[in-house]
């Protein structure tokens, strides 16, 4: 992708347009002769064994890296591991931040599952492209940033960080996420598998079914597998009684023999392993990010043969052979992090990820109004999400008040009040033409957790310090996490004790507080809107009546105030889409509590669930009102040309019969007819972001690779594609009443089950 942007200077100056940073730079190599492959295995040859234990863990001793982390957190730098310099292998460096990097400085994206919401793999491979671009540009080299845990349950308190909770759209936005990054560096995948608690995480066992494993929990990791990810960093739970890190099955067998895995596997941070023989006779290639128990245990474990010199070498040579691709890329400049045309992907990332759930009477834009009160108290504050790991710094951040303040410049009034006394509220209310109400979560209410006791639980396998500095780090680190210290508690609002960090979301609600200003704002004033913050589902059934209008505004990054405010005025229109089902009861969704140490996991969460159990919902997956309507006609499904391994081929037209231009997602939905076992009623196969002027109409093609439609056969230990009927449902959200289907026959007999060809 070659772009030309203008950096707005001071002073008005501009500065002469430049090749667009987005697009990777290759320089020649002078092996051009021989491939990574056997240049990598080459220079494994060539080092000592020394050399190689060296790069199987992060370069820090652990007590200095905790000190350093204990001090700046993720924000301090790269995490270096593996750096030999006599050898010309720079390392991997580590860059944390699932919304941008989290270095001073950079572009601060919306978070995730906001991204996941635009239902626009392109916009987030552009986002990934950034992300890449700046990760070099501090020196950084592997993102650790690609969230691919399914949303089993909103209350996670990293829901924020993830893509919702359906694996066809986590595959498609994750996988693009990859191909940006890698551009110019090495991206992360996480966490393998199941992350989807927070509290409980370094104890929880998880027990699933294969189907559930296969179906649900594993395409989106292989689908990246599949885009090139360099690395993929496992998960501090167990699957079935085995610790991932330690989990052989999962990670040589599945990962590297099944899938054709070419990266490496590292382990999550500091406790992601726990015994350094099972994590590399299991697969993993690095500990990060300090050292510890490979640095304590594998050179006697490689001596005595309980670890292979084989699996040394085959870490070391994955480890290479992504390092290998990155030293072709180009040279990265400081100064373009935070630029201009950074900026602007994260304000169109913003602008798509808006979800417009209610317009009553067609309330919004606002339009012909002399004033506006804005009220709540995350109006005016940067809420941009978690303030652990994924945490950014960037230079500036707008809030809606700033937004709107920056848009209606001289030409409405803004009225503030932060709601904490709602009397005073009111009278804003009742002055104001229309009231913009921004409620919702924050850092304090969901998000990212260490227990109080994380040191008393591993005391067992922390190193002993080496010297009286270390011995005082390690005194500091069992004071603050020995489980009775009080440094740096924090108390939620969601209720959450002894622990560090908000944690997993106690409600699915509002706050009360939030609720009653709804109310009492709306009771004064109908003419409201109401924004609502955060990195999850929000119930809203015991208010959603009161407002003229409803809109997610998610924590939406450094240039979010302008979204908001380019979407209430009616520059452009609304299009994003909810990621996940919004019920109207938490008692639709599967259990959650977010103390458990065991949970099973199966196929029925999100709106599979609400679906199987004939709930309606409040807000259906996929939905999302516009400023325009959409008409669909036309629809027409294809068989593949080849059954094994082709694609379905759908295409509809789709109508903008409305009056403003907007953009639609079409969305493609399976339903399988007459199952030999329990399937979703329908899941969503392909989608495609479609930009139709008023009055004007496009023909959409979408395909639908046919190992889509496979589920998991026990008998055979493959994945299979039933010899039965489908059902191609395509439309504007899961359950759009003007929806068109279509029934598709893929096999001319229907009495037997077609195996798949890998």
């Amino acid at each position: 992708m070659t772009v030309e942007s203008t950096e707005v200077l001071q002073d008005g100056d501009t500065a002469v347009p430049s090749q667009s940073p987005l697009k990777p730079v290759e320089q020649p190599s002078s092996t051009q002769n021989l491939s990574d492959e056997q240049i990598a295995r080459a220079i494994v040859s060539r080092l000592s064994r020394n050399d190689k234990l060296a790069m199987r863990d992060g370069d820090k001793a652990f007590w200095p890296g905790i000190r350093e982390m204990m001090k700046s957190g993720s924000q301090s730098g790269p995490w270096a591991a593996g750096v030999l310099p006599e050898h010309h292998l720079p390392g991997i460096h580590y860059t944390e931040g699932s919304r941008g990097i989290v270095m001073k400085g950079a572009t601060t994206f919306p978070a995730a599952i906001a991204r996941a919401a635009t239902f626009d793999p392109e916009l987030e491979q552009r986002i990934g492209a950034v992300i890449g671009y700046e990760m070099r540009a501090f020196g950084g080299t592997l993102f650790g940033g690609v969230p691919l845990n399914l949303m089993r349950h909103p209350a996670w308190g990293r829901a924020q960080e993830s893509y919702g909770e359906d694996s066809f759209l986590i595959g498609a936005m994750g996988t693009a996420l990859v191909r940006g990054v890698q551009q110019h560096g090495m991206a992360c995948v996480k966490n393998f598998a199941l992350a989807s608690m927070e509290q409980s995480k370094l104890s929880l066992n998880v027990t699933i079914g294969q189907r559930a494993l296969y179906e649900m929990y594993l395409p989106h990791f292989r689908k990246a597998v599949e885009a090139g990810a360099a690395a993929m960093m496992t998960s501090y739970s167990s699957i079935n009684g085995e610790l991932c890190g330690h989990n052989k099955e999962l990670l040589i067998q599945l990962l590297k023999s099944d899938w054709g895995f070419k990266g490496f596997v590292l382990s999550d941070f500091i406790f992601g392993i726990r015994s350094a023989k099972e994590a590399a006779n299991a697969g993993i290639d690095l500990e990060m990010p300090f050292q510890l128990h490979y640095h304590q245990s594998l050179p006697e474990l490689i001596e005595t043969g309980e670890v292979s010199e084989a699996t040394l070498d085959d870490a070391c040579y994955r480890l290479i052979l992504q390092q290998l691709r990155v030293l072709r890329k180009g040279n990265y400049e400081k100064k373009r992090v935070g630029c201009a045309e950074f900026r602007a992907v994260a304000q169109e990332a913003a602008e798509k990820s808006i979800v417009l759930l209610k317009n009553e009477g067609g309330f919004l834009p606002l339009k012909d109004i002399e004033s506006i009160g804005v009220i709540g108290r995350l109006a005016s504050v940067a809420n941009t999400g978690d303030k652990g790991t994924s945490d950014t710094q960037p230079t500036h951040v707008i809030t809606p008040l700033a937004g709107l303040r920056a848009y209606y410049k001289h030409k409405v009034d803004i009225w503030q009040d932060r709601g904490q006394n709602i009397n005073r509220a009111l009278q804003i209310a009742k002055r104001a033409d229309a009231v913009v109400l921004v409620v919702g979560n924050d850092h304090s209410s969901e998000g990212e957790w260490v227990s109080a006791g994380l040191a008393a639980q591993f005391h067992g396998v922390l190193p002993q310090p080496r010297n009286r500095e270390e011995a005082q780090v390690a005194s500091q680190f069992l004071r603050s996490f020995g489980g009775g210290g009080s440094t740096g508690k924090s108390e939620g609002s969601n209720g959450v004790k002894d622990g560090y960090g908000a944690g997993d979301r106690s409600s699915l609600r509002l706050p009360p507080h939030d609720v009653e200003l709804i109310k009492q704002v709306c009771a004064v004033n109908p003419n409201c809107v109401v924004v609502v913050m955060g990195g999850g589902t929000i119930l809203m059934n015991e208010w959603e009546d009161k407002p003229a209008a409803i809109l997610l505004h998610w924590y939406p990054g450094m240039e979010g105030g302008t979204a908001l405010a380019r979407i209430l005025s009616g520059e452009i229109s609304p299009s994003g889409r909810v990621p996940f089902v919004v019920p109207r009861r938490e008692s639709d969704l599967p259990d959650f509590d977010r103390n458990a140490r065991k949970v099973i996991y199966d196929l029925w969460h999100g709106y599979r669930k609400l679906d199987k159990d004939d709930v309606t919902p409040a807000y259906p997956f996929g939905f999302g009102l516009s400023y325009s309507q959409f008409h669909y006609s036309e629809l027409e499904v294809s068989r593949p040309e080849e059954l094994m391994g082709g694609n379905i081929q759908v295409q509809v037209s789709v109508a903008n019969i409305g009056q403003v231009n907007a953009e639609e997602v079409v969305q493609v939905y399976i339903a399988p007819k007459g199952s030999a076992v329990e399937r979703a009623k329908q899941e969503l196969k392909g989608f495609q972001r479609v930009p139709i002027p008023a009055g004007e109409s496009r023909r959409v093609t979408i395909t639908v690779p046919i190992e889509e439609l496979a589920i998991f056969d026990g008998d055979r230990n493959q994945m299979v594609v039933e010899r039965i009927l489908y059902d191609v449902i395509v439309g504007g959200s899961s359950q759009d009443p003007n929806s068109l289907r279509q029934e598709l026959k893929l096999f001319g007999e229907l009495d037997e089950v077609a195996e798949l060809v890998e």
